[in-house]
């Protein structure tokens, strides 16, 4: 069984390396043990795959001393910034049977990872998303944010029935059926990527579960995305993904 994790990276050379270490620490302690919990006796083969993308910093830098070290990471670097477009190079380029995406600062408990692992290997899901909104998770996040991840995944509902209480969480996992029939037919390269991504599957009849998570945002790092800009990114991918799947259905019904 192999696992690829990838964590789309722009500009972040203030903490990408410290973050490879911690990420390298985990996989070789939890993945590359035998699990008597799997099917894997042996332990998963793994592979750690940082997406740089339009980075102005020392970023690939950085991740290019860390690839001199570790064996299992690799990179790949887009001249564009886009979250999606860098997640989509890294799952294309180094596709495994269960793929991971993580955001580069780690929000998410790192044991959460077995989680992801154990829905798609041990219970078939085809996506498995973690979600800080759940009765089971723990969030440590401004209210301004947790309140526009409310009101987006209740846009999301509305639009397209999406019955799921955290679309935008960065930590995410989908099978090798997923990246070779759905990645393909999404359209958005930035932060709407996986929220595309669960739409189509869903419309697809894919199964996706939501597992609760631990998720701490980092107080002293600054974040790069502007809630109203993005508020308005988003609502406009809304807009044109509505409209496509309708013309899609009409040109069906015809």
């Amino acid at each position: 069984m192999k696992i690829t994790i990838a964590i789309p990276a722009y500009n972040e050379e203030k903490i990408i390396g410290q973050k490879i270490d911690q990420l390298f620490k985990f996989c070789q302690e939890q993945l590359s043990r035998p699990s008597f919990s799997s099917k894997n006796l042996g332990g998963y083969q793994w592979l750690i795959v940082v997406a740089i993308n339009g980075s102005k910093d020392k970023t690939l830098e950085i991740v290019q001393e860390k690839s001199k070290i570790y064996s299992n990471l690799e990179y790949v670097n887009l001249d564009t910034p886009g979250k999606g477009g860098a997640i989509r190079k890294a799952w294309q380029t180094y596709t495994g049977d269960i793929n991971i995406f993580m955001d580069a600062d780690l929000s998410t408990e790192l044991k959460s990872i077995h989680k992801l692992i154990k829905a798609i290997e041990q219970e078939n899901y085809q996506i498995v998303i973690g979600s800080r909104y759940q009765k089971q998770s723990h969030l440590e996040r401004s209210v301004i944010r947790s309140l526009f991840s409310h009101t987006y995944n209740l846009i999301l509902k509305i639009f397209f029935n999406l019955k799921i209480t955290d679309a935008s969480c960065g930590f995410k996992a989908v099978s090798k059926k997923v990246i070779e029939k759905i990645v393909p037919k999404i359209k958005n390269n930035d932060l709407f990527f996986d929220t595309e991504l669960l739409i189509l599957a869903r419309q697809s009849n894919l199964s996706i579960k939501e597992i609760p998570v631990t998720w701490r945002d980092e107080k002293q790092r600054k974040t790069k995305i502007k809630i109203f800009k993005t508020s308005f990114a988003y609502f406009k991918e809304i807009i044109k993904l509505k409209a496509r799947l309708l013309k899609r259905r009409a040109k069906i019904s015809i």
